[in-house]
């Protein structure tokens, strides 16, 4: 049963980062094989569900849920209507924020898959994920040159497709990809910095050609947020890792010599038109002024969790009656804003909190494995401190929250971040 268990929990670390369905399923499959091991007695020990950081995790994950329900309540019960139109409430938004109890799920599942196992660990699903970063790689590639499997072409590029490997959009894909991107890539240069070599679980040279597959595709995402967080990533890896200890002179020589190469690089005809054709900006102008008045006509609970796709098309009819029409419609497009216009002060500072929380987990990991010298948990921590930090970046400007897929490897970093700290405490 354990091996059936352990089994669940790697096809669901692949599937992760291939499309929704895959990632659903396997998601249930681990599910199912963890509840069944309950009914076998095979249940994790009782320490785990007192841990500080466990705990800590359920308040706010906890919170962050009854927020989000709490808002589709109150506009169930006493709802505002745009153009007479008033908010459609459905089960399917209250299902929506499932994707916060992964993380439980996860760690109850690899305490109940490791109990007898001394040979499974958190490297064991690592590996795997890595493995298929560099084969998603391979088919970003091809899909960038020829539209293979999914084509979504690229308007300032034409003859050439956004890599949206089969996650159907390029947003979702930058989102996804920087988690496996970044953890290799810091451990392979937190390694390599070091001047003692450690013996690594997974080897530098495999970290470090599986983070530069991450990073190709995120580069051929064709996403300008993407563009713009590998910068902000690699200049997080560098600081910590390459140039700890330069002077504010070296920083200075450094930071130019940088800019003048992305410049330059800036200037190639494949970066150059997407970065001058500004395609979707005013859009989502407009539709952040919608949520603002979402906000202003409910600034406690909001519109409702969800609610502000649908009810963009009302706002837009009820200021614009003839014209609505040519409006752009949709969610929007930043997860401040959403939370702000869908949730309220309620639902955006539990956000916030929850946002913060993560951060601060990680962050914490990476210091107390670096203090005990087991640097390669300390560098994988770290990496998914950076990824998390770009997520939010990306958040400025997309909503990366409810999105499902990127859902999914959220809380599927959130989840590593719990097993890491039950063995944190198990080796103590």
């Amino acid at each position: 049963m354990t091996k059936f268990l352990r089994g669940t929990l790697v096809i669901y670390t692949i599937c992760s980062l291939t499309a929704m369905a895959p990632m659903n399923l396997s998601f249930m499959l681990v599910l199912f094989a963890f509840i069944l091991s309950v009914f076998l007695k095979k249940f994790p020990q009782a320490s785990l569900l007192t841990s500080p950081d466990f705990k800590t995790y359920r308040f706010w994950a906890l919170s962050l849920l009854f927020a989000c329900w709490g808002s589709l309540l109150v506009t169930k019960f006493y709802p505002f209507a745009y153009a007479g139109h008033d908010p459609e409430v459905t089960i399917h938004g209250f299902l929506k924020i499932w994707y916060l109890l992964v993380p439980a799920i996860l760690v109850f599942a690899f305490e109940s898959g490791a109990s007898d196992c001394e040979k499974f660990s958190i490297v064991t699903l690592i590996k795997p994920w890595w493995i298929t970063t560099f084969l998603m790689m391979i088919v970003a590639i091809i899909q960038f040159f020829t539209g293979w499997p999914l084509a979504q072409p690229i308007p300032t590029n034409p003859g050439n497709f956004h890599a949206i490997l089969f996650l159907g959009h390029h947003l979702s894909t930058s989102s996804i990809f920087i988690f496996p991107a970044f953890t290799a890539l810091a451990v392979a240069m937190g390694f390599y910095s070091r001047k003692n070599k450690a013996s690594q679980p997974l080897s530098p040279r495999f970290a470090m050609i599986i983070g530069m597959a991450g990073t190709l595709i995120l580069f051929l995402s064709y996403a300008r947020t993407a563009w713009i967080a590998l910068l902000i990533g690699f200049a997080l890896l560098l600081k910590k890792y390459l140039f700890p200890n330069l002077t504010r002179k070296q920083w200075l020589s450094t930071a130019a010599g940088i800019i003048i190469a992305l410049g330059l690089f800036s200037q190639t005809p494949l970066v150059k038109d997407r970065i001058e054709k500004m395609m979707g900006v005013s859009e989502r102008f407009e539709l952040w002024k919608a949520n603002i008045d979402f906000f202003t006509h409910r600034p406690i609970t909001g519109i409702g969790w969800l609610k502000t796709q649908e009810m963009s098309e009302f706002y837009f009819k009820s200021i614009d009656p003839e014209h609505y029409r040519n409006h752009f419609w949709g969610h929007a497009h930043s997860n401040f804003f959403e939370m702000l216009g869908g949730t309220g002060l309620i639902g955006l500072f539990v956000f916030l909190g929850w946002s913060i929380f993560t951060l601060r987990f990680a962050h914490r990991l990476t210091t107390r494995f670096e203090l005990s010298g087991e640097y390669f948990y300390s560098d994988f921590a770290r990496g998914i401190f950076i990824a998390l930090i770009l997520l939010h970046f990306n958040g400025l400007t997309n909503v990366t929250f409810w999105e499902g897929k990127v859902m999914h490897q959220q809380m599927l970093a959130v989840g590593m971040l719990l097993i890491l700290s039950r063995k944190k405490s198990h080796s103590s």
